[in-house]
């Protein structure tokens, strides 16, 4: 089934076509109806038949035929053009044909899209590397990170009650994510820790047994669903991208990593569009922050949930692995311009957990639906970045700085820049989310054919 976006600046039609919730009649995904006289309609009513004059006693009278009122003609008005129709089937087809484009087929392939794009083998990258972990070892970029604090916004009082949205936002994570004393949130696991993200939770001696793994996938999507994923897909863990060491920020811990489980688990969170769109401001920083508050807890549920059918689970944030080539293989999206996942449903507009288990499942497939081409040709991230840490040329092997991962051809984003302006903007940026056509809030869902 084929979703439809919207043209005619995007999500704007869409917007100009829902503007009201009028009554049961009307749909929330569809124009508001109204009658000729472009007032609120209500649903058709009976002819009201009364007299045209009041009769004089002892005159005879004429009987005469009584004029009825005019019954109004209920119509669906498309806002965005000002045609109306008498039916809801017919506005439905002049949308689809005149103020929408179909998006392009979403194909599953043997392959992740990436794969032409490793010109040389791949080696396991090491978590040290990251822009994040070398904001405490590396001393020249530590130099940088702290003059761009200065420029930061302290003390006025709307960088005050940004400060506090942005504090309740990640407050879950913040809170019980892990239980280490310094652990502030948006990592993940720290070990000898327990919290959400604690790898330690006992596994059911009592196993569930499983003998249809596309059964048991299906029940784990349902159910990573109900604990609010947005997006889920399962892949087989390709080494490639589990990390050859951890460096956890919290405890100061590193050392070598391995992970044995079989499969990956790789979930999708949907980030808030109205407050993304505030980026660079605090509520789209708390739009992020929430996401990784229920990151947490997703993760951490679903982990439970098969510890308790009797299989190993470790939940994940950011930690342990790359969460990009995971959601990719496990048929979530591609990668964009901006080096993020970008989902048919939601464009770089979500946040990504994963559970590592051995529970018998059936993976799915990754899929193709013509990122590699879009983002040739759109540069809407670049535009937006206030860093210019998105690249406008063409795919290139070359690195940026150690914190992108050598070999692959690809659009590296300077995430030395991309952190030096959140840090002195004082709060964290989501422009080239807000700005890729693909994360617009179009409710793609509101028609389908």
């Amino acid at each position: 089934m084929a979703l439809l976006g919207l043209s005619l600046g995007m999500s704007e039609i869409l917007t100009a076509c829902s503007t009201q919730e009028t009554s049961e009649a009307t749909s929330r995904f569809l124009p508001w109806r109204t009658d000729i006289d472009n007032n609120l309609a209500t649903e058709p009513y009976e002819t009201l038949v009364v007299p045209t004059f009041t009769p004089i006693p002892d005159v005879p009278v004429i009987k005469k035929t009584p004029t009825p009122i005019p019954q109004k003609q209920i119509t669906w008005l498309c806002a965005a053009c000002g045609e109306r129709f008498r039916t809801r089937d017919e506005f439905t087809k002049h949308a689809a044909s005149e103020h929408s484009w179909r998006l392009p087929e979403i194909i599953r392939v043997e392959h992740p899209t990436y794969s032409e794009f490793l010109k040389e083998p791949v080696t396991r990258f090491d978590e040290r590397n990251t822009v994040f972990s070398r904001t405490l070892w590396d001393s020249e970029y530590m130099s940088l990170v702290k003059e761009a604090a200065t420029k930061a916004s302290q003390d006025n009082l709307e960088a005050l009650e940004g400060r506090a949205l942005v504090a309740g936002a990640i407050y879950v994570d913040n809170t019980a994510g892990a239980l280490h004393p310094n652990y502030g949130g948006y990592m993940g696991h720290v070990r000898n820790d327990n919290g959400l993200y604690g790898w330690d939770d006992p596994i059911n001696s009592q196993q569930f047994p499983v003998s249809d793994p596309a059964w048991m996938s299906e029940r784990i999507k349902t159910v990573a669903r109900f604990y609010g994923a947005n997006l889920v897909g399962i892949t087989e863990v390709d080494p490639r991208w589990i990390y050859s060491h951890y460096f956890e920020r919290s405890s100061g811990d590193y050392g070598n990593l391995e992970i044995p489980y079989r499969y990956a688990i790789v979930m999708g969170i949907e980030m808030n569009w109205k407050w993304i769109n505030e980026s660079p401001d605090a509520e789209a920083s708390a739009a992020t922050a929430l996401a990784y508050s229920q990151m947490a807890e997703l993760s951490a549920s679903l982990a439970k949930y098969i510890r308790a059918l009797g299989y190993a689970a470790i939940p994940c944030g950011n930690d342990t692995a790359q969460s990009i080539p995971l959601a990719i293989d496990a048929g979530l999206g591609e990668l964009g311009r901006n080096g993020l996942l970008i989902s048919p449903e939601y464009g770089p507009r979500q946040r990504i957990c994963k559970v590592f288990t051995d529970l018998p499942l059936q993976t799915d497939q990754p899929i193709d639906f013509g990122m590699r081409s879009f983002c040739e040709t759109c540069h809407a991230c670049a535009a937006a970045c206030p860093a210019n840490a998105i690249r406008w040329e063409a795919r290139t092997t070359e690195q940026t700085s150690i914190s992108n991962r050598p070999g692959i051809l690809r659009w590296p984003v300077n995430v030395t820049a991309c952190y030096l302006f959140w840090t002195e903007n004082g709060f964290d940026c989501s422009n080239c989310v807000a700005a890729c056509p693909w994360a617009l809030h179009s409710q793609r869902d509101w028609l389908e054919l």
